[in-house]
C-alpha cells in the first residue's frame, strides 16, 4: 500500500505507446498543457492554475482542509488555506451546522 502512495499520478508514455512508471518532467507537463489549450482555443494556463483549481474545487465540495493539505503536499494548513475561495456566507453556514446543547435550561 505504501508503495502505491509513492507512485506518480501521471506516467511517461513512449512514442510506441509503452507506459513507463516515471514522473512526467516539468517540461513535459508544460508541453502537454500548451498543446491542449491550443486545441481547445482557450486562454493559456499554467500547472499552478491546475493546482489552484484542484484545491479550490476540493474545498468547495466540502473536503476538509487537512485532507486537501495532504493531497497538495503542503507542510502547513496555512499554505492550503490560501486556496480557499469560499465566501463568508459559506463559512457562516458551515458554522451553523454545529449543535450546542443548552445545558441547564
Amino acid at each position: 500500500m505504501r508503495e502505491e502512495a509513492l507512485r506518480p499520478p501521471l506516467y511517461t508514455i513512449r512514442k510506441g505507446g509503452k507506459m513507463i512508471p516515471e514522473r512526467l518532467t516539468d517540461q513535459a507537463i508544460w508541453i502537454i498543457l500548451e498543446k491542449r489549450f491550443q486545441q481547445a482555443k482557450v486562454k493559456p494556463f499554467t500547472p499552478h492554475d491546475l493546482r489552484r483549481t484542484f484545491a479550490g474545487e476540493m474545498l468547495d465540495a466540502g473536503v476538509d482542509l487537512v485532507t486537501v493539505q495532504k493531497l497538495m503536499g503542503h507542510a502547513s494548513p496555512v499554505t492550503t488555506s490560501r486556496y480557499d475561495r469560499r465566501d463568508e456566507k459559506t463559512k457562516m453556514e458551515a458554522a451553523t451546522k454545529i449543535h450546542f446543547p443548552m445545558a441547564g435550561y
